[in-house]
Parts: structure tokens; C-alpha cells; sequence
């Protein structure tokens, strides 16, 4: 049959891929506002019938990851003895990748939306409901669907010696079949609609801060489109020249830069109020954590906002979580089960933490005080640039803002073009310089083709269309999980046979 018949599943997946723009493109140009309107319906229709698995995966992939941290196979070095890179630039470089230019996007907004729109009653403080719902929806959990999906992908990769293609996770039956190629295409497509609604999310507040700095019309398409050309061109040479000379670098630069950020705002704001909402919501927090995972009744929000929100954000999270965990597992050479976990899912979060309740703390007191108004916080691509101008020297507070979107911007996609390659080049872990040339014009392409076209709605398409994915790609990555234990388990009863 043709389901188990050997092909070269490498070209099939390249030509599916390449194959899968155009299809994407061609009802996106001929039908744009019929495509948008029935993608929201699709996606909102996915996300009401399975929200409720996505938030159980969400809840189970951190409940697996901890007790494997803190069982004896967290003792278990994943490849050689000594680490690539140093812990810093190791963080810096997964979270740069998974999480960096979402903050920017969303240090005052979302803060602020739930600090005036409570989805619940609480028995906390408006404020500290405020940034426990953003830790919720940027914490613990989407580092566990970064973590899990990069932990598998390690295994298989330091400890199996398996490659990083779709035959790892599908057994010895499947090898050579159409199947490795769906599970590898299922992977790229998510990537490559992950990015470009990244690298369209992104150019808009890079655009959104050039308007604020410079006289740059923000209208003008042809500006969004400059912006796109340059992100990705330099997204492709830092992937080009590798990860030692490119993305570390960057990403050690956004971190320091980032850090540098957040440290002024902690000084000229209210400092102590920042604090006491870091400890206060993140106790809050992790004490409600089981049940605002699971909606449970003491707990319960609507429907509208788990659609919204939740359900959006933890479809979003799987759909990233393919490349996002893929590059985790390239620089993670080294480390301990238990180092891994707890560099992948404690030190970015509460990271995490700090962030937003600097800023989010900070954009509550510039309310309460009066210096703001709730209409300046309300878009993710002006809010931030809003923030900062009522502080003193916003003028280069607002410059450096506007340098980490560009080069958060970046890293995601710098990660996203070397990975692509990686299952482009049969799993290498070093792949030929030529896929990643060919990926990085092909994001450029689909990037630029979106924003050109269809601007906003297409923009939309995309996002929805990744949300779709996030599906069938969350039932395989359950697969993976089940396979991942049954693994450690065959292992463990070989090693005590042994």
C-alpha cells in the first residue's frame, strides 16, 4: 500500500512544504475576506471542542516535567559530559528564541487589559489578578510545551542517536514511510506559520516605533515591507554564519540589552510597588495553579475568555512549540535531564515574572495615578512606546525598546531558518548552508507576500491558520509524549536487567 511504501521522504516533505505557500496563498489572494472569516470560524470551532484537551497536555507536560527533574533520571546527561555553552548564553539563547519578542509585544498590554477587565472574582487584589493571569498564560506552561517537545527531541537526538526527523518518534515500524514525511511536514508547516505571523506581528511595532522616533508614515505598506526585507535579511546571515557566531551573539546582546531595559524602568518608576507585586502574584499564582490549569469550578472563567485568551494562547505555544523545541534540543548538548528542565522551564519564567510585573506593575501605577489613560495601553504594537514616554528620557528609553523588537525579531527567526534547515538536510545538526539560504528568502517571500496582499486580514489568516495546525500537531505531540515514557521506561528495565 502506498502508506507503507519507501520514498525519499526528504524531497516529498521539501516539495510538500514549498507546495503548501502557494496553496495557502492562492484562496488567501482570490477570496481574502470570505478565507479570513471562514478560518475564524474553523479555529474558533477547534478551539471551543478541544480547548479542554489543550489545557490538560498544558497541565500534564508540566506535572511530567517535574517529576522527571526531580526523579533519578534527572540525573541523566543528555550526549557528551561538558555543556556547548555556558548557562548565560544558553538561556539567553532559548529564551530569546521562544519568548522575546512576545514580551515586548505584550509588557503593558495584556497587564493592563485584565487589570481592567478581570475575567473572575478573586480574593486578590486587582493588580496581583492582573499579572497572576499573565504569568498564567507566559509562565510554567508554554516553557513546559517548549521543554517536553525539546526534552524528546534531546533524547532521541543525545541518547538514542537518532536524528531529529519524524522516524525518531514514530518506531523502528514506520521508517521509510509516507508517515515520517507527514509528521516532518506537519512540524515545518507550523514553523514556517509561526514565524511569518511572528515576523508580521513583529514588523508592525517595529513600524509602530519607527513612527514614534522618526516621521516614518505608518500607513505605507512599502514601509512594513522595508522592514520585513531587513529583519529577514539579517535573520538569514546570522543563521548562515551559525549558531556560535550569529545567534549566540545576538541573543547574549538582547538579553544584556533587555536587562539593562527593565532595570531603568525598575529605577524610575515605583520600585518597591514592582516587587510587591512580583512575590504577591507569582504566590498567587502557583498556589491557584491546578485549578486556573484546569478551569475548575472554584475557579471558572467564561468560555468567551478561555477562547480568547487560554485556549489561543496554549494553541499558540504548541504551534511554536515544534521549532522553538527542536533549537532548544540543538544547543542543550551536555546538560542534565534536571539542568535542562530547570533551565528550560524555572529560570525563563521567572524571568518572565520580573518582566511583566516591572512593567505591568509600573503601567498600573501610571494609571492609578492619573498620568496615564487606559486608551494608551490599549494596542500590543503602541502600548509599550506609550509606557515608557511617561517616563523621563523616553526619548532613549523608547530607542533601546525599539532595538530589542528588532532584535528579538530576529533571533526568532535566525532559530526558526536553522531549524527549517535541520529537517530540510535529513536532521543534521549543522545543515548546508544552502538550506538555510533557501529558508530565509522563502520566510522573506511569504512574509512580504502576506503584508503586500492582503495587509491586516491576510496577517490574520496566518495567525488563524497556525492555530488550526497547533491541532493535529498536539495530538501528535501526545504520540510523542506516550512513546517518550514508554522509552525511558524500556530503558530503565533494560539498564537493571543489564
Amino acid at each position: 500500500m502506498f502508506f507503507n511504501k519507501a520514498i525519499d521522504t526528504q524531497k516529498l516533505t521539501f516539495i510538500l512544504s514549498l507546495a503548501f505557500c502557494l496553496l495557502f496563498l492562492i484562496p488567501a489572494v482570490a477570496f481574502p475576506e470570505l478565507f479570513k472569516i471562514k478560518l475564524g470560524e474553523w479555529t474558533a470551532s477547534s478551539m471551543g471542542i478541544f480547548g479542554g484537551f489543550y489545557l490538560w497536555l498544558g497541565f500534564l507536560a508540566v506535572v511530567l516535567l517535574l517529576i522527571l527533574a526531580f526523579s533519578p533520571i534527572g540525573k541523566k546527561r543528555l550526549g557528551k559530559e561538558k555543556p556547548e555553552y555556558g548557562w548565560f548564553s544558553w538561556i539567553a539563547m532559548l529564551y530569546s528564541t521562544g519568548m522575546g519578542g512576545g514580551l515586548m509585544l505584550r509588557a503593558v498590554q495584556e497587564p493592563v487589559y485584565y487589570f481592567s477587565n478581570p475575567p473572575r472574582t478573586s480574593v486578590f487584589s486587582d493588580s496581583e489578578f492582573a499579572l497572576q493571569y499573565t504569568f498564567f498564560h507566559w509562565g510554567l506552561t508554554p516553557w513546559a510545551f517548549y521543554g517536553l517537545f525539546g526534552l524528546i527531541i534531546s533524547y532521541n537526538l543525545y541518547i538514542r542517536k537518532k536524528s531529529i526527523l519524524g522516524s525518531a518518534f514514530l518506531g523502528k515500524r514506520f521508517e521509510n514511510t509516507v508517515w515520517v514525511s507527514i509528521v516532518d511536514l506537519l512540524i515545518i508547516i507550523c514553523t514556517l506559520l509561526g514565524v511569518v505571523a511572528g515576523v508580521g506581528l513583529g514588523s508592525r511595532q517595529l513600524l509602530s516605533a519607527l513612527v514614534y522616533l522618526t516621521a516614518w508614515d505608518q500607513l505605507a505598506s512599502g514601509n512594513t515591507i522595508f522592514i520585513v526585507l531587513l529583519v529577514c535579511f539579517l535573520a538569514t546571515f546570522s543563521a548562515f554564519i551559525g549558531v556560535n557566531r550569529g545567534i549566540r551573539v545576538l541573543s547574549n546582546f538582547n538579553i544584556g540589552m533587555a536587562s539593562i531595559l527593565l532595570l531603568f524602568v525598575w529605577i524610575v518608576g515605583s520600585e518597591w510597588s514592582a516587587l510587591g507585586n512580583l512575590f504577591r502574584s507569582m504566590g498567587a499564582y502557583l498556589w491557584e495553579f491546578v485549578p486556573m490549569s484546569l478551569n475548575l469550578k472554584s475557579h471558572q472563567v467564561s468560555k468567551e475568555f478561555l477562547i480568547d485568551w487560554t485556549y489561543f494562547y496554549w494553541a499558540f505555544w504548541l504551534a511554536w512549540a515544534p521549532f522553538t523545541g527542536v533549537f532548544i534540543a540543538r544547543i542543550s548538548e551536555g546538560r542534565t535531564i534536571r539542568q535542562f528542565i530547570i533551565g528550560v522551564i524555572f529560570v525563563p519564567s521567572f524571568g518572565t515574572f520580573l518582566w511583566f510585573s516591572v512593567f505591568g506593575g509600573n503601567a498600573f501605577w501610571l494609571l492609578e495615578t492619573g498620568r496615564v489613560v487606559l486608551e494608551d495601553f490599549g494596542s500590543i504594537y503602541s502600548s509599550l512606546f506609550n509606557f515608557l514616554e511617561a517616563f523621563p528620557f523616553s526619548a532613549l528609553s523608547n530607542t533601546v525598546a525599539s532595538i530589542l523588537v528588532f532584535t528579538f525579531l530576529i533571533t526568532s527567526i535566525d532559530s526558526a531558518i536553522f531549524v527549517l534547515s535541520m529537517f530540510s538536510d535529513n536532521g543534521k545538526t549543522e545543515p548546508n548552508k544552502r538550506f538555510r539560504l533557501f529558508w530565509g528568502i522563502t520566510i522573506a517571500i511569504f512574509a512580504m507576500a502576506v503584508i503586500w496582499i492582503g495587509k491586516e486580514s491576510l496577517l490574520e489568516s496566518v495567525s488563524q491558520l497556525m492555530i488550526l495546525f497547533a491541532l493535529p500537531f498536539s495530538f501528535l505531540f501526545s504520540g510523542m509524549i506516550l512513546y517518550f515514557i514508554y522509552q525511558l521506561y524500556f530503558n530503565k528495565t533494560h539498564e537493571q536487567k543489564s
